[in-house]
């Protein structure tokens, strides 16, 4: 039985909804911080994972071709929240949520590389100016802000690139691929299929999803808004990306993508 990380945000809830109908697997939910990691040891076969987690080891994985978490542009569930106009942001302190990688590189990106403000980072809330928050404590606030301005990072990236953003890949483990390649054929064309029909009963699965603060048509607005594919566009996005990160430091190297083949 494969066992696969399920990411706790709403952004997948179409996709693991159709998953976990037929109790062929076994799923593992938490953040995608954890379940980088969990894929890393070997605590789980298959998941959706921080791309940058591909960028930091590549070695470890292969990535499952057409799939992702994207936005082409906005993504409403990573965004950058203060009460100063982000030109203002020069020398204030940011927090760094703990859930994520890949968002936490990318703001660091557009305000190095493309908006050139130099910022402090800090894992602690107190006395900071901004925020980075993803998934849905992002999105909740994204829908109901305290704060004067809302910077969505899918937005930025899309505006300054024209590439869409690639959050997450569907990654296995090398060794698992090896020993579970037929098993994975299978699970990836359930996958391919799910993803194909993921926008066709959105106001159908409403029925059986509830997130406190957020009407109905937020819920679905959001679900329309994310994107689970990876054509050339979106791997020319996650290219640049690299090679970005690369040039700010947080990766040794830019990767080559490597997939699994069945």
């Amino acid at each position: 039985m494969l066992i696969i990380g399920e990411i706790e945000y709403a952004n997948v809830y179409p996709i693991f909804y159709e998953l976990k109908k037929n109790g062929k697997y076994k799923f593992i939910k938490s953040y995608p911080s954890v379940l980088n990691k969990a894929l890393r040891d070997g605590g789980i076969d298959i998941s959706c994972c921080s791309s940058i987690e591909y960028a930091r080891h590549p070695e470890n994985y292969l990535i499952l071709k057409n799939l992702s978490i994207s936005s082409i542009k906005e993504v409403k569930s990573v965004c950058l929240f203060s009460n100063y106009e982000i030109k203002y942001l020069e020398n204030k302190n940011i927090y760094l949520t703990d859930e994520s990688g890949t968002s936490i590189v990318l703001l660091k990106i557009l305000l190095k590389k493309f908006l050139n403000i130099n910022v402090n980072y800090s894992i602690d809330k107190n006395d900071c100016d901004a925020f980075l928050y993803i998934g849905d404590k992002a999105l909740y606030r994204f829908y109901n802000s305290e704060f004067k301005y809302v910077f969505d990072l899918g937005k930025l990236w899309y505006d300054f690139t024209g590439f869409p953003f690639v959050y997450a890949l569907w990654l296995v483990n090398r060794e698992v691929a090896k020993d579970k390649l037929d098993i994975l054929k299978n699970f990836y064309n359930e996958l391919v299929d799910i993803k194909t029909n993921s926008k066709k009963n959105l106001s159908t699965l409403i029925d059986h999803y509830y997130f406190k603060g957020l009407t109905s048509y937020q819920i679905i607005d959001y679900w329309e808004t994310i994107n689970y594919d990876l054509t050339t566009s979106h791997l020319n996005g996650l290219k640049t990306f690299y090679e970005y990160a690369y040039e700010i430091g947080e990766i040794k190297k830019v990767p080559k993508l490597e997939f699994i083949n069945f």
